[in-house]
């Protein structure tokens, strides 16, 4: 069941349309984690928003499969991508851009490198913030990050971000598996975002602060 046709209110309107940047907290394997990730990067109709994804361990080619099967193909305004991964080249970095979508792809090869990937990404905020369109984040993700830096490395760079996110009025989320940390970790990282939603096994729990 799609997060878009749910019989449960809307997970980006529970969250609130003042909400900059949220916390996804789901397994990665589960269906709903895709769900709600679709649902809160679908705040506008596609074509009027900038869709950016920062992806690590799944490439950017599989980002884009989940936004066609959750929004059936319609195509954003503008596609964007950080690619943290530098094993292969994308098929979607080597494709035109299809339908009228200006697509493009920035390569971060070292997932340890903060400084660089704060760059790509506050570069696309920038070059979008004026061009009437909803700018919307996928970060995947804050546990794949994890991997590489540590907890207070990673505070510091998600504070900025975050910060950059609320300046440039753009609507982010960060996926996070649960499962994958401890209590210290996630308590440390929920204080950073403005909504952590959960899925709690039948439904999404949003906390706002």
């Amino acid at each position: 069941m799609s997060a878009l046709d749910s019989e449960h209110p809307r997970l980006a309107d529970r969250v609130g349309e003042d909400t900059h940047n949220v916390l996804l907290l789901a397994p990665p394997t589960d269906a709903h984690a895709e769900d709600g990730c679709v649902d809160l990067m679908t705040v506008e109709p596609p074509a009027g928003e900038d869709v950016l994804y920062v992806t690590f361990t799944e490439s950017p080619d599989q980002r884009l499969e989940a936004w066609r099967r959750g929004t059936d193909d319609e195509r954003p305004a503008k596609l964007g991508f950080v690619n943290v991964d530098d094993s292969s080249r994308s098929a979607v970095e080597s494709s035109p851009a299809r339908s009228g979508t200006a697509l493009s792809v920035r390569s971060v090869s070292n997932p340890a490198d903060l400084t660089d990937l704060g760059i790509q990404l506050d570069a696309y905020l920038a070059e979008w913030a004026d061009d009437g369109n909803r700018t919307v984040v996928c970060f995947h993700s804050v546990t794949t990050l994890l991997q590489s830096v540590d907890l207070q490395r990673a505070f510091r760079f998600f504070h900025v971000i975050t910060g950059r996110v609320r300046e440039s009025d753009a609507r982010a989320h960060y996926h996070v598996d649960p499962s994958a940390h401890d209590v210290r970790t996630m308590n440390t990282l929920m204080t950073l975002f403005g909504a952590v939603a959960e899925w709690d096994g039948d439904d999404w729990h949003v906390r706002n602060r």
